[in-house]
């Protein structure tokens, strides 16, 4: 190999194994997903996911975290391969341009048992969320905030795809994320002890005239559908945000972002 690259072929058949991974099909039959980026991967490996194989381009690297993200690979063990600049070309994902990228296995933590044996203060739970760029930026706002753990309930979107990794800038792996079914949901919520904001358009009390510096659980729907009606026999308060202009609603990440740190401003007035 003339440059000295590990992989300058587009026929190499790990080139095309990655090429399928844009493909929710591919993901689901291998069980292993694609993240690019630096950042993404260094978040990825310190949150405890499984590197498969790490493709680097050395020409093309940008950015103080790819070379600490293929630190932390080598460390962990992971197989590290040099791919030539057409061959990158070819993997790069959108407009990422950062000469990294990787294959991992990651899932949602095991449920319940972290929520079982954790003293929980914040949690935020999202009932179908459909788009993974609404539910990367949800992550990376509950990182933000500081919530100890995020339910995705009956989920429409992978929340381990690659679009999801992208717009959560990795925050996915630094967080504890759960998927589970509505029923476990409720009845989990029945019995965590705590109280349980749903947020609601029609609700007659505001958000601002709810305590939530108190231990609480956020609920909120999907982008199309809302919350189901399941969420209307529990035990609960509903909220709204005020909408003062012709718009009925807000995007569901910044719904759920003003309700947050909301929540963050209670807890730390000053």
């Amino acid at each position: 190999m003339t440059a000295g690259y590990d992989i300058e072929s587009l026929q190499n058949p790990q080139i095309k194994h990655l090429l399928r991974l844009r493909e929710n099909r591919e993901r689901k039959r291998s069980g292993e997903t694609r993240i690019d980026g630096g950042r993404e991967l260094l978040r990825a490996l310190e949150g405890g996911a499984e590197a498969l194989a790490v493709y680097h381009c050395p020409p093309r690297l940008r950015g103080d975290d790819a070379p600490k993200a293929l630190e932390a690979a080598r460390r962990s063990g992971c197989r590290l391969l040099t791919i030539s600049e057409a061959v990158y070309d070819k993997l790069r994902y959108g407009d990422r341009d950062e000469g990294i990228c990787a294959t991992l296995r990651w899932s949602a933590r095991s449920w319940p048992t972290f929520l079982q044996t954790h003293a929980l203060d914040l949690v935020l739970l999202i009932d179908g969320v459909e788009k993974p760029g609404n539910l990367g930026a949800l992550l990376r706002t509950a990182d933000a905030v500081g919530v100890d753990a995020v339910i995705c309930v009956d989920p429409a979107c992978e929340i381990d795809g690659p679009n999801v990794i992208r717009a959560s800038m990795g925050t996915l792996f630094a967080l504890p994320v759960y998927q589970c079914s509505l029923e476990d949901a409720l009845r989990w919520q029945r019995d965590c002890g705590l109280q349980t904001i749903l947020a609601r358009p029609q609700a007659s009390r505001c958000y601002f005239e709810v305590d939530l510096s108190r231990p609480t659980l956020v609920v909120m729907g999907s982008e199309h559908r809302g919350l189901r009606p399941q969420w209307d026999a529990i035990d609960a308060t509903a909220v709204h945000l005020p909408m003062n202009g012709v718009s009925d609603s807000l995007n569901l990440s910044v719904a759920t972002a003003v309700l947050l740190y909301e929540a963050l401003r209670q807890r730390n007035p000053t």
